[in-house]
């Protein structure tokens, strides 16, 4: 078994020896990198490991942590930060929040090096033994969940051909036991696709990218396209931020807010309106909606797979919103709800801005034409 490959940064000569020295007499394999441009070009041998100094001569050490972890090829690389000058707490938190796994200050003695990066080489083999289990019950899922899917279709199918060849032999009870028996197929058929979209959704989100949330409500608007028009809603669209998310998993949340705002309505036509503000590196949005709102008791029910709260008759499966939560967790986010029964539901959303991206884009009423009102 090949011994865990170690990237040592640092520009002090001396210091990179003797910690190369160290490391290697306890039985790591160790490559040297004097500089941030060096190092990022070393990333190439995918060390499993990068003892990192901050003050570097070219890119800083704050600034290399950041480009391994936005790359998805290195994002799995630990990254353990090592200063003799950065070493107030709020150089450790600035490190830590940057990305890196670990910070230590200088001096360092020699077990506490070795025991460091033991530890953290724990933890990765930890992450890469859960990331293989988690590939491997994907895969298992998808081939029962493709299995299940041919035969439930053979089954509704092939009940609704003899509804339409017998159906004026049977007898009511017999005719309402055969209508049974699809309803049954049909709502199993919804709640597999259901569990198929979550999963695939959480685990195949790629990289986040710069992106408009006016072009993800239009796009979610596109999809609900049928529900609005039978439902007369009108959805109004303030002036939305560009973020920094995965463009169909953001579409997703929108579409799944938007569907249960005009899903559970009350007598009214559905009236349901987007907004957003930014303030730093966060947006803030806010989908309000007049419908038939929630008991406060209900508030964090709702984010939880498989939970309906308006009865079996509501259509769903309940996994909506629990998929709309996993979302915005993994973009760093959180996701809350405010409500009261008969006062309609406001959904808000937190996710990161994109990087010197303007507070706001064109996209007030947005949606209008839906309801025959160019």
């Amino acid at each position: 078994m090949a011994a865990p490959l170690i990237l040592n940064v640092d520009d002090y000569d001396p210091g990179r020896y003797a910690r190369t020295k160290i490391l290697r007499q306890a039985g790591f394999e160790v490559r040297e990198a004097a500089s941030g441009t060096e190092a990022l070009q070393l990333l190439a041998i995918q060390p499993d490991i990068v003892l990192l100094d901050i003050n570097l001569p070219d890119v800083d050490g704050f600034e290399v942590c950041r480009r391994i972890k936005a790359d998805p090829s290195t994002a799995g690389i630990f990254v353990l930060h090592l200063s003799a000058s950065n070493i107030r707490d709020t150089d450790r938190v600035i490190g830590l929040n940057n990305g890196a796994d670990s910070y230590l200050t200088e001096p360092i003695a020699p077990e506490v090096l070795v025991a460091t990066v033991r530890a953290l080489l724990r933890a990765r083999g930890a992450e890469e033994a859960l990331r293989r289990s988690n590939r491997g019950l994907r895969e298992m899922s998808d081939l029962l969940s493709h299995d299940i899917r041919e035969s439930l279709r053979g089954i509704t199918v092939y009940t609704e051909l003899l509804e339409r060849s017998v159906a004026d032999r049977l007898s009511a009870q017999e005719q309402e036991f055969l209508g049974h028996t699809l309803s049954c197929a049909r709502k199993m058929g919804a709640l597999i696709e259901g569990v198929l979209a979550y999963s695939r959704t959480v685990h195949g989100m790629a990289e986040s990218v710069d992106v408009s949330a006016t072009e993800s409500v239009q796009s979610a608007l596109v999809e609900l396209d049928l529900m609005i028009r039978e439902s007369g809603a009108r959805i109004e669209v303030g002036p939305l931020p560009t973020v920094r998310a995965n463009p169909t998993a953001l579409t997703r949340v929108f579409s799944n807010l938007l569907s249960n705002g005009i899903k559970y309505r009350g007598t009214s036509a559905p009236v349901i309106s987007i907004k957003a503000e930014r303030a730093g590196n966060t947006c803030t949005f806010t989908i309000r909606d007049n419908g038939i709102g929630l008991a406060p008791e209900d508030h964090q029910k709702i984010f939880e797979p498989f939970k309906r709260l308006h009865g079996k008759d509501a259509a769903g499966v309940g996994l909506g919103l629990a998929l709309c939560q996993r979302i915005i967790e993994a973009h760093g986010g959180s996701i809350w709800v405010e409500s009261e029964i008969g006062k309609g539901s406001s959904f808000s959303f937190t996710i990161p801005a994109a990087s010197g991206a303007p507070s706001s884009a064109a996209g007030s009423n947005a949606g209008a034409g839906v309801t025959g009102q160019a």
